[in-house]
């Protein structure tokens, strides 16, 4: 009867459980991270269900999220998930690297097909039962869903072979992570945080990233200027194309200027005056032990391990027209009827994102490196009130502290790092530029030690730690430092720098040009790197020292006025160099007027009385040169070489004869003047004593009547 079959069907569907609720409440106890609980649940599901791929994964992903990753590993391979999921795939290789299991990582991305996978994704789990695994967001089994999920893969993969230092792989693997999704952040944050790239290739990379298959042109304009923020601040392009095919990355004006200003530079570092010899040098060479990495390190340069090229076309060829995001121009005009509100003008998202903390932390790396500390203080000073631990903005924080001697604003810092993030690198590095900076060397390396440690990636830590050695002439030990730096940023100038320093310290003058110029090519408008070139030069051809100083010269001002703002104190060594370069080629005028300069910037220095006081020395001006001499010593008197040149110049002005004469003019006016005194003096004392007895004798005259006994006596002082 039908009144008995709705009674057994109602009484067949309480007698059965529905594992959708089940996996409702798994997702639901994730998105509360209430992990246990969700794990707890998520393995009865996969029981129940029959171990279904897409159970066995939130299983996995709950122990993967409490941290047992070995586990979570172990039972997608248990399962055999791993060569016919791309999700499990995906969640096995992060396991792996989550557990340091690098090797075990790296013979699974050599064992299984990821391109074959991407076929299967959405075969049925029983051909005749039309039901799919990927039927939820995590599965989905939309193109623009594999492609997410193959970016994921392959960012994974290049995190496992940046562990194990094959680092031209894992920049291939990002490059493709990147142009398989625009949106993968993460690959595009580790080619430029861990400075993989040079500052061309970063450029390229932005040239040619996918923009127009995967967004509209809006989309585009603003995934662009999100993205330029993250490239590096202290350099620009030089190539050889045309301004037009990169016109909206960089202004072609500067592009000019700056092939003009490096072809002088380069033109005159390559001139034909020779090197002074070994022989003739008063330091001893660079030890061998560490000449012969500072050449591997020249030749790794010339011959990269990583062609971006290579890269490039390798993404583009995996890359379909069909392959389109999730954000695709379709997808938009389908969602505009439904979610008007939540469109935005461009115009208008341009101005709000520049309140975004990492665009803040973008503007004020850029005023560091442009040396503007001030206005950099400034802005992060704001930026950490929105966001106190913004882990960029408090590494240029650090090193702003550090440029401004601020060491108890460093303390404090770094304390509070350390009390809330004892196992992260920047903590500790804070520590170890503290006690560097207080000079405590001992416990700065420490600590630094530590934060390399933490994060051997972490390549500011590997340049403080090369500063400590190098703070007490350990050349050998900085250098060491100095070259892992330079295996893991690639991209930056700085280790160069720091590497061409100490051979200039050791008088390999040639080795030090080579990294200074390989530095240039990175960073051609870096002051810093400008004028340890020009102290290069100044050992053997004054005429090019000059020319490179001046070009230094020449940007800070250009950069001080282009902020409305005085020269700071700090590039008073440059117009000191640049004074005695043009004093070494007899530009004294010139060389005077950079001293006297120097002189504005800082004040009260000692030295730059007694290099005033030598340029007018050779130009004949004893008494100004004697006068800035003494001026040198009222500041510093246990200046040997100032009294030297002041007893020399006094010797010279007693030998003039013209001296001489006007000495003896002089003291013949004195004895004419005295004379002419004299004589008046005489004449006054007659005059006085005459008036004096007439006086007198009016006087007597007067008193004639008076007491005899009174006597009046009067004088006069002549």
């Amino acid at each position: 009867m039908p009144g008995e079959r709705e009674t057994s069907t109602a009484d067949t569907t309480n007698d059965h459980i529905d594992l959708s609720i089940y996996r409702r409440l798994v997702k639901q106890f994730i998105e509360m991270r209430r992990y246990a609980t969700a794990l707890f649940w998520a393995e009865k599901v996969s029981v129940l269900s029959g171990q279904e791929p897409r159970d066995v994964y939130y299983q996995a992903q709950c122990m993967y999220l409490l941290g047992e990753f070995h586990r979570a590993a172990h039972t997608i391979r248990h399962h055999k998930l791993e060569k016919t999921s791309l999700p499990c795939f995906n969640l096995l290789l992060e396991s792996l690297y989550a557990a340091k299991d690098y090797n075990e990582a790296d013979a699974m991305i050599q064992t299984v097909e990821v391109d074959i996978m991407t076929t299967s994704v959405n075969q049925p789990v029983d051909p005749g039962s039309g039901c799919y695994i990927e039927s939820n967001s995590v599965f989905g089994g939309e193109e623009n869903s594999r492609n997410e999920l193959l970016a994921s893969i392959y960012l994974v993969k290049g995190k496992v072979y940046e562990a194990l230092d094959n680092r031209g792989t894992a920049m291939d693997y990002y490059v493709q992570a990147l142009h398989k999704s625009i949106y993968c952040f993460e690959a595009l944050e580790a080619l430029v945080q861990h400075e993989m790239l040079m500052a061309w290739e970063e450029f390229e990379l932005m040239h040619h990233l996918p923009l127009a298959q995967q967004s509209s042109e809006a989309d585009a304009k603003f995934i662009l200027k999100l993205y330029e923020s993250r490239l590096k601040k202290y350099y620009e392009l030089i190539s050889a194309r045309n301004g037009e095919e990169i016109s909206p990355i960089l202004n072609p004006d500067v592009l000019k200027f700056i092939k003009e200003f490096t072809a002088r530079v380069q033109q005159t570092c390559s001139s034909e005056i020779q090197m002074p010899k070994a022989s003739a040098l008063k330091v001893p060479l660079t030890p061998s032990q560490f000449v012969s990495p500072a050449q591997k390190v020249l030749e790794d340069l010339k011959a990269p391990s990583f062609s971006l090229q290579t890269s490039l076309s390798r993404a583009s060829s995996l890359i379909d027209a069909t392959h389109r995001s999730i954000f695709d121009a379709s997808s938009r005009r389908r969602s505009r009827d439904h979610d008007a509100d939540t469109l935005v003008p461009l115009g208008e998202c341009l101005t709000r994102v520049q309140r975004s903390t990492d665009l803040m932390a973008a503007e004020a790396e850029k005023c560091f490196y442009d040396c503007d500390y001030k206005q950099c203080v400034k802005i992060l000073n704001n930026l950490l009130k929105i966001d106190p631990f913004h882990n960029n903005a408090l590494t240029i924080q650090i090193a702003c502290l550090v440029e401004n001697g601020d060491f108890n604003r460093l303390f404090y810092v770094a304390h509070k790092l350390v009390d809330r993030y004892p196992d992260k690198a920047i903590s500790w590095y804070a520590v170890g530029c503290y006690y560097d900076m207080i000079g405590k060397s001992d416990p700065a390396r420490r600590y630094l030690s530590k934060a390399t440690a933490l994060d051997r990636l972490y390549g500011p830590a590997w340049l403080a730690y090369g500063h400590s050695f190098a703070n007490e002439n350990e050349h050998e030990q900085a250098m060491a430092a100095y070259f892992k730096a330079t295996q893991l940023m690639r991209g930056c100038h700085l280790p160069l720098l720091y590497i061409g320093v100490e051979c200039g310290l050791t008088k390999n003058l040639e080795l030090a040009e080579k990294f200074f110029m390989q530095a240039m090519n990175i960073a051609p408008l870096d002051v810093y790197v400008l004028h340890e070139l020009g102290l290069i030069k100044y050992e053997y051809e004054y005429g090019g020292a000059a020319t490179i100083f001046q070009c230094t010269v020449d940007i800070v001002k250009q950069r001080a006025k282009a902020k409305n703002e005085e020269i700071s104190a700090r590039w008073e060594p440059l117009f000191i160099n640049l004074g005695h370069s043009l004093r070494k080629i007899h530009k004294y005028e010139d060389a005077l007027y950079n001293f006297q300069y120097a002189l504005l910037l800082k004040p009260q220095s000692a030295t730059t009385y007694t290099s005033i006081g030598f340029i007018h020395a050779l130009l004949g001006d004893l008494d100004s040169a004697i006068e800035s001499f003494h001026k040198s010593l009222s500041i510093n008197r246990d200046c040997i070489v100032t009294s030297t040149i002041l007893k020399s110049c006094i010797e010279d002005l007693m030998d003039d004869a013209t001296t001489i004469d006007e000495i003896c003019s002089a003291a013949l006016r004195d004895v004419a003047k005295n004379i002419t005194a004299n004589s008046r003096r005489v004449l006054n004392s007659d005059k006085f004593n005459g008036m004096k007895l007439k006086f007198d004798e009016e006087e007597e005259f007067a008193n004639s009547n008076s007491d005899s006994n009174m006597v009046v006596e009067m004088s006069f002082d002549t």
